[in-house]
């Protein structure tokens, strides 16, 4: 199997799996490699959490001597190590390519930016026609990438529909992950006009976004935003944001962290730490937002007016 670089989250990724959806990255350097291997036999480490991927199936996680791991029930186990630069992966008998590439693309790349000490939200976010961007944190069917696909048809670009990583720096940077939006069939007939031959409202992945809509830089992180959906807001209003103090702020970044669950036990302190710095220089607000498709245009030029 040949080695590719792909460029994602900000950094470049030499990988013996192919990422079909993943640009080419032009970078001579790489900062994540990884390799396949067979089926892990050993000790699995120290136990830090576990999180539900899907129905039954769980991850868990590991300090282990070398860094992390993450074991998946259907996809196997990756280990990745103490700097971040090197994921291995033992993958089992059976495990399905297209299940491992979402695992990788999710949780084993965002806790290789953590062993770097980057914070990855569970969020989608946006860049801004002016510079800088925000993000948006919910949990499943909150509307996040409705609200995404609203903001970009307004004139911000995607930046992530999933993973979002927070660099700490002088400015805090967000990175771009994977703008490819899952939309339910109803958003999607309302913002994009794709009609859908099932009569049951699903979801779908998006491919309607052109490069001028999407966002491949880090920029500087201006707000976050935790969704709130309403069925009314005060003097009508489609939109409206309250801030958060600096501790309901942290516990709001925390509980919206993408490895928060699998980064408990002794681990906690470290995440609490990123979560803290994150909320000392970046605002976070709760963003209450009017569940209705009709209003959802306006909720996104406000929005987009409050950054101008």
């Amino acid at each position: 199997m040949s080695d590719h670089t792909y460029s994602v989250f900000g950094g470049a990724l030499r990988s013996e799996v192919p990422f079909d959806d993943l640009p080419e990255s032009t970078s001579g350097v790489a900062d994540w490699t990884l390799t396949e291997t067979g089926e892990f036999d050993g000790s699995p480490g120290e136990p830090l959490g576990q999180d539900v991927v899907y129905g039954t199936t769980l991850v868990r996680g590991y300090r282990t001597a070398g860094g992390y791991a993450l074991d998946f029930d259907d996809t196997g186990r990756f280990e990745v190590s103490s700097d971040g630069g090197t994921i291995l992966w033992h993958r089992p008998e059976g495990a399905l390519l297209d299940a491992a590439r979402a695992d990788i693309t999710s949780r084993v790349l965002a806790l290789a930016l953590h062993a770097r000490g980057v914070f990855s939200l569970h969020a989608s976010a946006v860049s801004l026609p002016a510079g800088g961007g925000f993000t948006f944190m919910a949990p499943k069917h909150h509307g996040k990438s409705t609200l995404c696909s609203a903001l970009v048809l307004a004139g911000a670009r995607a930046l992530s529909d999933d993973t979002v990583p927070v660099r700490p720096g002088n400015p805090t940077l967000i990175s771009p992950g994977l703008p490819r939006l899952r939309l339910w069939s109803d958003a999607a007939a309302r913002l994009f006009g794709v009609e859908s031959k099932e009569q049951a409202i699903t979801k779908r992945l998006m491919d309607h976004l052109d490069d001028s809509q999407i966002e491949t830089r880090s920029i500087p992180y201006d707000a976050a935003y935790v969704l709130s959906p309403v069925t009314e807001l005060p003097d009508g209003a489609a939109v409206a944001r309250t801030a958060l103090d600096p501790v309901s702020a942290t516990i709001a970044l925390l509980t919206h962290s993408k490895l928060g669950p699998v980064l408990s036990g002794s681990e906690s302190p470290t995440m609490l730490s990123l979560a803290s710095e994150t909320a000392r220089s970046v605002p976070v607000y709760t963003l209450q937002v009017v569940r209705d498709l009709d209003r959802l245009q306006e909720a996104a030029r406000t929005i987009m007016d409050w950054h101008a």
